[in-house]
């Protein structure tokens, strides 16, 4: 399971969860599942949360590269949004065991 954790800039958490909705429409496609995005309630403020599951590392990272390499007009607006709106971010990795 990953989970991507981003603070937002301040009131720009809206904008994020938006690029996350874009981002979980082509993870469901591509098989991925248990895909939730989650705000803040209580802790830091304007911290966003997109989490989902999928069966190999390798796959996702071999995906994630490719929508680098050359990003279309929806892959770049959705990076544009994190790199305009976010303060920092980052990934944790687990494993699923139940």
């Amino acid at each position: 399971m990953m989970r991507e954790v981003f603070r937002a800039e301040r009131g720009k958490a809206p904008e994020i969860v938006a690029a996350f909705k874009t981002l979980t429409s082509a993870f469901e496609e591509a098989g991925y599942t248990n895909l939730r995005i989650y705000v803040d309630y209580a802790g830091p403020m304007d911290t966003v949360v997109c989490q989902w599951e999928f069966d190999s590392l390798d796959q996702y990272f071999a995906m994630e590269r490719q929508a680098f390499v050359n990003p279309d007009e929806n892959t770049q607006a959705m990076i544009d949004t994190m790199n305009n709106n976010a303060k920092s971010g980052y990934k944790e990795i687990y494993e699923v065991i139940q």
